[in-house]
């Protein structure tokens, strides 16, 4: 079954039921399922909007289109919390949570405030969520040979550019290596994880720290774990940066992906670390209309 299909299966059964009936071509190519308050639910195939109409299928016009009231929206919001919106909330404090599967959820509203931070939600005007696609494919020989490399190097791309597809398939190869390696999984999208255990395979010799801060999750894992290797999605903030120092002066090796699409990112996102014995090079995606295709390797200057 297409991962599409998983990440609709909590939606309320008005939902669900139009949305299966995308064909399965179709289906199979689908990035973001859009719900918004007051406007037609919304799919992006290859990086593009299309609109569900309410027979299922795809159009351009927003009056065929599966309109949604907030009342609607509130029951997709509930059924998708499964009916626990406290248990959450750290996770919403972000902005986000996180669905069996890796499917992230981004939420847009009115935010709750408790002092000067906001905590959550008062109420929920727009879901979009991202389907966590489980690819597996031969990694491009630029890859490969950086995989096989003993060096630090970033994966680089828009949003929906296969980012961390990409580092799932490092993972591996790195552990057909035989290379110890943890990953610090913040958001439980590279290697989900519940109580049940992973809903996708981990490699062999893989260790995966999920829902834990990226700062807290390279420090632990340099200290316990004795990883070769540490891989992280979305590299950012001042802490981050300076945990992934800490490490590299422990000896230990990183492969992490960021947002940014050319060198003066990568320099306003990773600072004194990209180059000066920390990362050395930058894998850039092409983006949203090619997933996990790569568009240029870049040595740090």
């Amino acid at each position: 079954m297409d991962e599409y299909f998983d990440a609709i299966r909590l939606l309320p059964a008005f939902l669900r039921q139009t949305l299966n009936q995308i064909p399965a071509p179709q289906a199979a190519a689908v990035q973001e399922i859009r719900l918004r308050s007051g406007r037609p639910v919304a799919l992006t195939i290859q990086g593009r909007p299309v609109i569900v109409a309410a027979d299922g299928r795809c159009t351009e016009r927003e009056d065929e289109g599966l309109w949604l009231e907030q009342s609607q929206l509130l029951d997709a919001w509930h059924a998708l919390c499964g009916y626990s919106v406290h248990s959450i909330e750290r996770e919403l404090s972000r902005g986000f949570f996180t669905l069996r599967g890796g499917h992230r959820v981004g939420v847009a509203g009115i935010a709750h405030w408790s002092g000067d931070v906001q905590d959550g939600w008062r109420t929920v005007t727009s879901l979009n969520i991202r389907v966590a696609r489980a690819r597996s494919r031969p990694m491009p020989p630029a890859v490969e040979e950086l995989a096989a490399r003993s060096a630090n190097w970033l994966v680089a791309g828009p949003p929906g550019s296969g980012k961390t597809t990409l580092l799932r398939d490092v993972a591996r190869a790195l552990s057909r290596r035989g290379m110890r390696v943890a990953v610090v999984d913040e958001r439980c999208e590279l290697f989900p994880c519940s109580g049940k255990g992973f809903a996708l395979p981990v490699p062999l010799h893989c260790d995966v720290l999920s829902d834990v801060p990226k700062a807290e999750g390279i420090l632990g894992a340099v200290r316990s774990l004795g990883p070769q290797y540490i891989l992280c999605d979305e590299l950012g903030g001042e802490a981050d940066l300076a945990a992934v120092a800490q490490g590299l002066a422990c000896g230990v090796r990183f492969v992490v992906s960021v947002h940014g699409e050319c060198g003066e990112d990568l320099v306003r996102r990773c600072g004194p670390l990209w180059g000066m014995g920390g990362f050395v090079r930058a894998v850039f995606l092409q983006g949203q209309e090619a997933p996990g295709q790569v568009r240029q390797v870049v040595c740090c200057p």
